[in-house]
């Protein structure tokens, strides 16, 4: 809701001058949200009237948050007053999860994942939550937070967000020549994962392999989906509805952000999707530097496309 407010009274104020200038300088936006809009509409016919209204506000919702980048990128507003806030209100809210919440086997009757003594946040997943604290480490220029982000990302256990994570460190490095850091921060890194506490339970275990089969079968199904409507797919989102999933969480997606792309709108809508990530990487100097580390998690979890993640990342990129 606030999240449309703020676009109603941008567009109110601007008009639509913002949408004129993102027209010529982000094409790949319209073009990528028209793949989506056509490949929810051709398949319109097959599906009852609330699995389409259903699937139209995943939509609506996405458009939602390309209008609010497209505005705030316009006026030039400075938010990193409550970009901060919002990271150190993620801190204390973390921290008070891991200590006084730290079992959520609670919740598995409801579809949650049963993580233990892992940081999962307010957002009740570790991978998404690690997300968020690699973003905040990567945007914020504040040796304290940065260190205590680290600390929550070592503490989630998320074995993609290390990947991803180690990768886009490793890159940033590499760049400003600074080869010696490379090898120290692997050192520290891998010392401050051996030492952490791992009181208990299966999640902590960075030797599982329940959720690589998982991931693996998600994968399977995903890509034997997209065989049968390889072209425009089955329209965005309409995933939940052909998925052979339990889950009332993870039911409307697969363990990648490009596998739900490229099941529900196709090859034009991953090729598009790619397109417009190519794109928003030229908006500032830490667009390519985010776009790697999202997009190599995405690639085992669906990050990309989750609301909170998009809001951060269109953030970042209105930055000079």
């Amino acid at each position: 809701m606030a999240l449309i407010i703020s676009v109603f009274f941008l567009s109110l104020k601007y008009r639509l001058e913002p949408i004129k200038v993102a027209w010529n300088k982000f094409k790949p936006i319209f073009f990528f949200l028209g793949v989506l809009f056509f490949s929810l509409l051709i398949s319109l016919s097959k599906y009852n009237f609330f699995e389409n209204i259903v699937a139209s506000l995943y939509l609506f919702r996405l458009i939602l948050y390309f209008l609010y980048f497209i505005y705030l990128k316009h006026c030039s507003l400075n938010v990193k007053k409550g970009v901060y806030l919002i990271a150190v209100i993620t801190i204390f809210s973390t921290l008070i999860q891991y200590f006084l919440y730290p079992d959520l086997r609670n919740l598995i009757y409801q579809g949650w994942d049963p993580h233990l003594y892992r940081t999962f946040g307010v957002f009740f997943d570790t991978s998404i939550s690690a997300a968020i604290f690699g973003v905040f480490f990567l945007t914020i220029n504040q040796p304290i937070i940065k260190i205590i982000y680290l600390l929550l990302i070592a503490l989630s256990f998320s074995r993609s967000i290390y990947i991803g994570f180690s990768l886009t460190l490793f890159y940033i490095f590499i760049r400003q020549k600074k080869f010696l850091k490379v090898g120290l921060f692997s050192l520290f890194f891998i010392t401050l994962i051996f030492f952490i506490p791992k009181p208990s339970g299966e999640g902590v275990n960075l030797k599982r392999i329940y959720s690589i089969v998982s991931r693996a079968e998600d994968y399977k199904q995903g890509i034997n989906l997209w065989k049968d409507k390889p072209i425009f797919g089955y329209g965005y989102n309409r995933i939940r509805y052909i998925k052979n999933s339990q889950s009332i969480h993870s039911g409307a997606t697969f363990s990648s952000s490009f596998l739900t792309i490229l099941v529900s709108s196709g090859l034009f809508g991953l090729i598009s999707f790619v397109w417009l990530l190519w794109s928003l990487s030229k908006s500032n100097k830490t667009a390519p530097i985010l776009l790697i580390f999202l997009c190599i998690i995405s690639l085992f979890d669906n990050i990309l496309l989750h609301p909170f993640i998009l809001f951060l990342f269109f953030v970042s990129l209105t930055n000079p």
